[in-house]
């Protein structure tokens, strides 16, 4: 037998014994509900759109009768709309509910679960790629559900559990502890997984990334669209190869025709686009069709709000799972349409079109030195006092964050964003300013981060430089 049979052999029998034996065995030992989530939604997504039309239905009617009967906020809401539980009996009904907020969920965060809620709850927050984090709990239920439905999304591509993966993805923040780096090093050494920070991207990283995929052989690359796009172009330029890739997974940014059509030629293997948020994970992901997103409909209701007449609209999600911060119709900030057609894979889930989302522009510093958006959304969300921020280039070597308070910043918090900012700004001039509001972008949204483009203008009148 030859030896790369025998690697593949082997690759498959340590997928099989994560994915089938040790994972379900940690979830039903830990007394969790992700083993028996895993096996539903392998058999569900082959169900008809009707069945899984219906399942939707029965799992809402739960969640709306938790929401009326004992979540403080949407009964005040919903009683200030006219609306009763006992009139919404049909999707029609559901749909003239009115639709929750960003600034709701961060208002009202403690009025937003069922007041006889005896689970843990689980603090977590957005990056605020709007320019406004987002704070809000989940339940350790809904993790699972959430968890199981990314993992078959991504199995779609052909990326189980236990493939090596490199991931141009996040990195712990500098202030992270030493036992929850050990967690996550261990969690990425039993998953296999090589995890390469991208928040600043320079020629250095992308050689060193080179050598150690080398090293590491991963069939699959998942990574942020920005990241994997820089990547390939250092490849190309270089003319380099990773011969053992089978599939590249885009997430976190807007994945355009051209992009996709680049990095399939760079990486020569196919690229799946996946769709997701903080907020809920995997909403939606490609299958090997490449015909739209398929949604994960057994764990989150997706609406069109307000379609125009191609049917583009708002996307509006509501959690069927989560009692920590019960979602119900939240406006994501994203927009799409939903597909007329089925996939031909035969799937009965139903399709998302590709997703318009809010984009926020990259820093280059001087000597080429790049920094993703994601890096700032990553660290300010880490910031409890933060209500929304942009970060401005004023030139090629200033930056200035301008920061909307909550409440005064704590020592500690300054301390700590002085110090995440410096990690990667480096020698480069930074200022933080408190500012009372920040302007919104021509089309009246908030662009959180702002690439230097010439001359910017003036802070809101009132800023005050943090000292």
């Amino acid at each position: 037998m030859a030896s790369r049979d025998l690697q593949l052999i082997l690759v498959s029998l340590y997928s099989y014994f994560l994915e089938s034996i040790l994972l379900p065995a940690q979830s039903l030992a830990r007394g969790r509900s992700y083993h028996r989530i895993r096996r539903f939604l392998e058999t569900s997504q082959w169900w008809s759109a009707e069945q899984l039309r219906d399942f939707q239905w029965q799992e809402l009617t739960r969640l709306l009768t938790i929401a009326f009967c004992s979540v403080p906020f949407y009964q005040r809401k919903y009683a200030a709309a006219g609306a009763r539980l006992e009139d919404i009996r049909t999707w029609d009904d559901f749909q003239r509910l009115p639709p929750l907020t960003r600034e709701e969920v961060n208002q009202h965060r403690e009025e937003l679960f069922p007041r006889d809620l005896t689970v843990r709850r689980l603090p977590h927050a957005t990056g605020g790629s709007s320019g406004v984090p987002v704070r809000f709990y989940r339940t350790w239920q809904s993790y699972d559900w959430r968890l199981a439905a990314t993992h078959r999304a991504y199995s779609w591509s052909g990326c189980r559990q236990g493939e090596r993966t490199l991931y141009l993805w996040a990195a712990p923040l500098a202030s992270q502890s030493f036992a929850s780096r050990l967690r996550e090093r261990a969690h990425a050494f039993l998953h296999r997984r090589l995890m390469v920070p991208t928040w600043l991207q320079n020629e250095a990283l992308w050689e060193r990334t080179y050598r150690e995929a080398l090293r590491f052989r991963p069939r699959f690359l998942v990574g942020y669209v920005s990241s994997l796009l820089n990547f390939a172009r250092y490849l190309e330029s270089r003319q380099l190869h990773l011969p053992t890739l089978r599939a590249v997974l885009t997430a976190a940014e807007p994945l355009p025709a051209s992009v996709r059509g680049f990095l399939s030629q760079v990486f020569r293997v196919p690229v799946f686009e996946t769709y997701g948020s903080r907020e809920f994970m995997s909403i939606g992901a490609e299958c090997d069709r490449h015909q739209g997103l398929h949604l994960n409909v057994e764990n989150l209701v997706v609406e069109i709000a307000s379609p125009d007449p191609d049917g583009y609209g708002d996307i509006l999600i509501t959690d069927l799972h989560n009692l920590g911060t019960v979602f119900i119709r939240y406006a994501i900030g994203d927009a799409s349409r939903l597909a007329s057609r089925p996939c031909s894979c035969g799937r009965g889930l139903p399709l998302l079109e590709p997703v318009e989302r809010r984009v926020a522009d990259v820093i280059t510093l001087p000597g080429g030195r790049v920094i993703s958006p994601i890096f700032f959304r990553h660290v300010l969300k880490e910031i409890p006092e933060i209500l929304q921020y942009q970060v401005r280039q004023e030139s090629p070597d200033r930056v200035v964050l301008l920061l909307v308070l909550a409440r005064e910043l704590s020592a500690s918090s300054q301390s700590r964003l002085r110090a995440e900012l410096g990690t990667v700004l480096n020698d480069t001039e930074f200022e933080i300013c408190v500012v009372p509001s920040i302007p919104l972008g021509p089309s009246g949204k908030l662009h959180s981060v702002v690439a230097f483009r010439g001359p910017q203008p003036d802070p809101e009148p009132g800023g005050i430089p943090l000292e």
